[in-house]
């Protein structure tokens, strides 16, 4: 795989010399116009791009709207988007070459692409009808040869003629795909399983309770900050809490060795491998490790200096190249049977309609709400006469699997013969054959152990769902009423939605299909809970219920959650909402999620663990604080609310570093040699004055507020809090390395560390709970281990200044030369030699930003660009909390879009930015023209009105059938 890639990168490099270089008029000069001939419309359309290149679309029809949107996707960003399509359906090695296959396979068996399929005969002739005129738009600019194929083509051999035309299952497959990536819990269920039984494993050869140290002490359900989006909603639901579930729950877990046994642990282990050995497949798994999220939160009228509702929004991605959004204004005068539209937000490549933005009464934003809606189960197989998987066994008799034969064929990158695509030799047991389960809603068999066991994932995405449509309806929704009736439509890739109006309305939607579980339903945990792998032969009562009370536009043939049941509010009496994905409503605050109850009988489970609530918590301080003493909310507030970027962790448990230098003082032996070291002694008083933020105190560093195009010197204070972030950010590392995972190392599991959220909130709650616990956790473990020490708050203290004299010492390490320079003067630790971001491309090299478009790298050892920010904040920059060395800070997800908005009824004000530019094509000056904006937390407006179109015109297109 790094072969290829080097190889790829290797005639990209070539080609880049060739890549036509485009320039256009800057706003302010006059107004070009240009008239073209597209074959295709109904009739003549107008296209307006503005100073930032963003499409304005006139139309008289929804048909024309969406087919010009398709032509100018196709025209901006084709290569994104024929990427998308081919890994979702598991065709990305015809485009990439050997290295792919893997993922086509695993993705092929998945079956995405077979949803999307059942999806798109499902849905009804409007959204049909868009989707067919979306792919007539791209095929338009496709077979116009007269249109140069973006130079990605020319580095992988592929013709135009070799590109497959482009199909509404393409475009369904490009919306799955993400919503796939936000809501599958797939290997998140068996990496627990795993772990847990790892646990269970060495309690049992040590004498612990291996249960407690995993779900008590380490892999916490419990977030690090336990701030909710909903205080109350439980008590109003008349959800109550039932103390004989807290043993349920622990019950349950310890009968998970009669699942995994040492064959059920292979099958698991080698699918998790699976999964991460391509990097193309691990970005559609495990949503917290790739810190996916978001940010939004709504302000009542009542509480804003313009008394119009505010809204913020941050849905945070992978931060590649080009952006995964295309800003796009859609305009229909009067469309036939639907009327007038206008709006304006972002859009997904590939896909017709915007999905996130503002028309001229509403504005909607979307944070990931992570909805367990998926079941790993094990199953019993049989063979068939040919040897071959045939059934499963379900309550002891054999139900038959569907056997899916699949073809793969494969690009020859670097052979210099064109379109050179040749069929891959994949057997029936390697993936030549996909087995589904009917039963599992059509789900895949992922695994399988020939002649006996299996591994297969029930999933709410797996049939046909209908999630494009809420789009269509929104563009046009004129009020609650009309927004709440698109929501009936979205089935899966499980959101919280926020909504505000112009009528003074603010509103928090939970939109999903939650599957109802048969026995929580019957107010138990048959077996083991369903966050692990469960059992598929109905030995326990673990089958999804068959619908019983169908909801309205349910998609879902199983029982699932009524929307009144999903966290919701509609202007609450609190003024005001905000959601960055943690637990909205407090399920999981007391350490377990399965002991609430609904309200006419069976257990309430929405999931087992949320976002340790470290943006939520920060966004609800910074809100209170704003509204303290009566004050409103400014649209400039918003924004620098969104800007923020202080550590919520570091202000938890900084106090603890400076109580511990305080309690030294007069200490013996090694806490008072650390209390006396000159180094500590200054790193406490950087500490001590720091305000947690995270500017990067470089010439070279975006932070907000800057001129990206003339990056200021960091002012003195900058400097001071840049260093503290580094030091701190070091310290973390070597907490958790000298607590949490010391101790599980030296219990053998090394390899079953938690997470970052999760190693955090179990060192909080071993901190805040020290005077009771003596840091000794429910399995009676000691995580303060230190041999001699007087007393157990002496042992805590010693560990936690020993970790920050070892974050000093590895500062000023070889770890950290190329950052500075193996220097001992805490000044030159600025933070942001250490925070980067390289916008990647699929291709790398050449394409990547920086070195693409004008961006520098920090330096020739520190590669990628400097930007202020860290762990968890609400300007979202998240890495390891376990970073410790020089290239281990880079981030690369965070915010995909930034919208502010007040809902004035005499016409919405709002802003936006994209972390890059409209051209994914090499050379266009709008290849990343918005980029140094986003860096530096700058915004620019969105565009309602004609008149605001027209004075930030800087061409004009008027196509014509």
């Amino acid at each position: 795989m790094k072969r290829q890639i080097w190889l790829l990168t290797f005639v990209s490099l070539l080609i880049v010399m060739f890549v036509p270089w485009s320039f256009t008029l800057k706003s302010g000069q006059a107004t070009t116009v240009q008239s073209v001939t597209l074959s295709g419309l109904r009739a003549p359309v107008r296209v307006v791009r503005d100073s930032n290149y963003i499409p304005h679309i006139y139309a008289e029809n929804d048909h024309d709207a969406i087919f010009m949107l398709g032509y100018l996707h196709a025209q901006d960003r084709f290569f994104q988007m024929d990427v998308r399509r081919r890994q979702v359906s598991g065709r990305l090695a015809e485009l990439f070459g050997q290295g792919a296959l893997s993922s086509d396979i695993q993705l092929r068996t998945l079956g995405l692409d077979r949803a999307a399929r059942e999806s798109f005969a499902s849905y009804g002739r409007p959204m049909q009808a868009l989707f067919q005129a979306y792919s007539n738009g791209v095929n338009a600019w496709l077979n116009d040869s007269s249109q140069p194929l973006p130079p990605e083509y020319r580095a992988l051999e592929i013709s135009r003629q070799a590109i497959p035309a482009w199909t509404p299952i393409d475009s369904i497959n490009v919306g799955k795909g993400l919503a796939f990536s936000l809501s599958n819990s797939i290997s998140e269920e068996i990496n627990l399983s795993l772990s847990l039984s790892a646990y269970q494993s060495a309690g049992d050869n040590a004498g612990f309770d291996g249960t407690l140290l995993f779900f008590e002490d380490v892999f916490r359900s419990a977030p690090f900050d336990p701030t909710v989006s909903l205080p109350g909603f439980m008590p109003k639901a008349k959800i109550q809490s039932s103390s004989k579930l807290n043993k349920m729950l622990i019950d349950s877990l310890r009968r998970l060795p009669q699942v995994m046994t040492p064959a059920v642990r292979q099958l698991a282990q080698e699918y998790l491998n699976e999964i991460n050995s391509s990097p193309y497949v691990r970005e559609l798994f495990d949503r917290r490790a790739a810190d996916i999220g978001s940010n939004w939160w709504i302000i009542s009228g009542r509480n804003t200096t313009t008394g119009h509702p505010m809204l913020a929004s941050d849905p945070h991605l992978a931060l590649d190249t080009p952006p995964i959004w295309y800003e796009a204004h859609l305009i229909v005068s009067n469309d036939p049977e639907f009327g007038p539209m206008n709006v304006n937000g972002v859009t997904l490549a590939g896909a017709p309609g915007v999905v996130l933005g503002c028309n001229d009464r509403i504005c909607w934003g979307a944070t990931v709400n992570p909805l367990d809606v998926t079941d790993v189960y094990l199953e019993e197989l049989r063979n068939g006469p040919d040897g071959f998987p045939a059934f499963t066994v379900f309550e002891g008799r054999e139900e038959p699997l569907v056997l899916i034969p699949q073809k793969y064929l494969v690009n020859r990158v670097g052979d210099g013969v064109v379109d050179n695509l040749v069929r891959a030799n994949v057997g029936p047991a390697e993936g030549g054959v996909t087995l589904v389960v009917p039963r599992r809603n059509n789900g895949p068999i992922v695994r399988v152990l020939f002649g006996a066991l299996g591994l297969s994932v029930q999933y709410t995405g797996w049939r046909s769902t209908l999630e494009f449509d809420v789009f269509r309806q929104w563009a046009r929704a004129r009020n609650l009423d009309d927004f709440k009736r698109g929501l009936e439509s979205f089935d899966f890739g499980s959101q919280n939605w926020a909504y505000a109006d112009v009528d003074g309305n603010i509103a928090y939607f939970t939109t999903v299909e939650v599957p109802v579980r048969e026995d929580l339903q019957a107010g138990m945990i048959d077996g083991v809970p369903p966050f692990l792998i469960r059992d598929g032969t109905h030995g326990a009562r673990n089958e999804w219920l068959p619908v019983q009370n169908r909801q309205p536009g349910q998609s879902l043939n199983y029982e699932i959650l009524p929307a009144n049941e999903l966290p919701n509010a509609v202007n609450p009496p609190q003024g005001y909402i905000a959601n960055a994905n943690q637990d909205p409503i407090g399920t999981t605050l007391d350490n377990n999620p399965l002991n609430q109850l609904r309200p006419n009988g069976g257990i309430y489970y929405l999931n087992v663990g949320y976002d340790g609530g470290f943006r939520q918590g920060r966004v609800v301080r910074l809100i209170e604080a704003s509204l303290a003493g009566g004050n409103k909310i400014s649209l400039r507030r918003m924004q620098r609310i969104q800007a923020n970027d202080q550590m919520l962790d570091a202000e938890i448990l900084t106090p603890y570093i400076l109580a511990a230098f305080n309690n030294s003082a007069d200490a013996p032996g090694e806490l008072g040699a650390l209390y006396n070291d000159q180094r500590i002694i200054d790193a406490v008083a950087r500490l001590r004055r720091w305000d947690f933020s995270t500017p990067t105190g470089i010439r070279e560093g975006y932070d907000p507020g800057d001129d990206p195009d003339n990056l200021p010197e960091p002012s003195r204070e900058e400097i001071r809090h840049s260093v503290a972030a580094t030091i701190y950010s070091v310290w973390r590392a070597r907490i958790i390395a000298n607590t949490i995972d010391a101790v599980l190392t030296e219990l053998g599991l090394q390899n079953n560390l938690p997470g970052s959220d999760q190693a955090l909130a179990a060192l909080r709650h071993l901190l805040d709970n020290f005077e009771t616990n003596k840091g000794i956790g429910a399995s009676g473990i000691n995580f303060f281990r230190v041999p001699g020490a007087p007393t157990p708050e002496a042992a805590r203290d010693t560990i936690i200044l020993r970790s920050l004299r070892e974050a000093l010492d590895l500062l000023a390490s070889s770890t950290f030369a190329a950052a500075f320079g193996r220097s001992t003067n805490q000044e030159d630790y600025r933070w942001g030699r250490l925070h980067r971001i390289i916008f990647d491309h699929p291709l790398r090299g050449p394409f990547d930003i920086p070195p693409a478009a004008g961006f520098s790298n920090v330096s020739s050892q520190l590669l990628g660009v400097a930007r202020n920010g860290g762990f968890q904040v609400v300007n979202a920059s998240s890495h390891s909390a376990r970073a410790a060395s020089v290239n281990a800070f880079m981030f690369g997800s965070g915010a995909s879009r930034r919208i502010v908005a007040d809902m004035d009824p005499a016409g919405v004000i709002a802003f936006q930015i994209i972390p890059g530019g409209q051209s994914g094509v090499l050379g266009s000056p709008f290849y990343a023209n918005m980029l140094g904006r986003w860096l530096t937390h700058q915004y620019h407006r969105v565009l309602l009105s004609p008149g605001q179109v027209q004075s930030d015109a800087v061409s004009e297109q008027v196509y014509t059938p």
